[in-house]
């Protein structure tokens, strides 16, 4: 399987058409974001989830966290939060932290990325999106298309925008305590000044 190569003055959206309509049927994608590249799915398709944990060696019952390209997408998974939180997170995203909230009862993580080729993506797939790091389970998160080697054969197509930027982690900050607590100290400090 040959990278889907991103050029930086690429026509986004007609260049991510073909990982857009692999995910749509349910295949795995992998991605780009400003930290990380990611492996995704169709939030809406348990095979395709399925799919991820058996391609990272994952243990089952570990969640993802739903990747969103627009505010759109985030009010049609979460509904309705408070005013506090809502303005947490504007301050915050598009960026490089990873917020677990409580949907339905159940925390979820979220991660809304500020990299333009994963925005452009998401926003063009009009559906939810899980995913997580494209690496074996244990293994360094990948900053460029060739370190996701371990997982790519299990993806339809592997988008390749060069190296990510911040080259780490994404901070994971907990929402459904108060006060907010960081569970994973990644590339964004927490807690921050804005």
């Amino acid at each position: 399987m040959s990278p889907l190569v991103i050029a930086p003055a690429a026509d986004l959206p007609a260049a991510l058409q073909p990982a857009v309509e692999a995910l749509l049927r349910g295949e795995l994608v992998i991605f780009p974001t400003e930290t990380c590249y990611g492996i995704g799915a169709r939030a809406d398709n348990p095979a395709a989830i399925q799919r991820i944990y058996a391609a990272k060696q994952r243990p089952a019952g570990k969640p993802f966290a739903y990747h969103l390209g627009d505010w759109a997408m985030f009010n049609s998974v979460v509904g309705a939060t408070t005013i506090d939180i809502l303005c947490r997170l504007q301050s915050h995203w598009p960026g490089p932290i990873t917020f677990l909230l409580d949907v339905a009862e159940i925390k979820t993580g979220f991660r809304f990325p500020s990299d333009p080729v994963a925005q452009a993506f998401l926003q063009a797939c009009g559906v939810p999106v899980v995913a997580t790091s494209a690496n074996l389970s244990g293994e360094p998160s990948p900053f460029d298309a060739a370190m996701t080697r371990g997982v790519a054969p299990h993806a339809a197509v592997v988008i390749d925008a060069g190296p990510t930027t911040l080259r780490g982690d994404s901070t994971i900050v907990d929402l459904t305590v108060n006060p907010p607590v960081c569970v994973r100290r990644g590339v964004a400090p927490w807690p921050c000044d804005h």
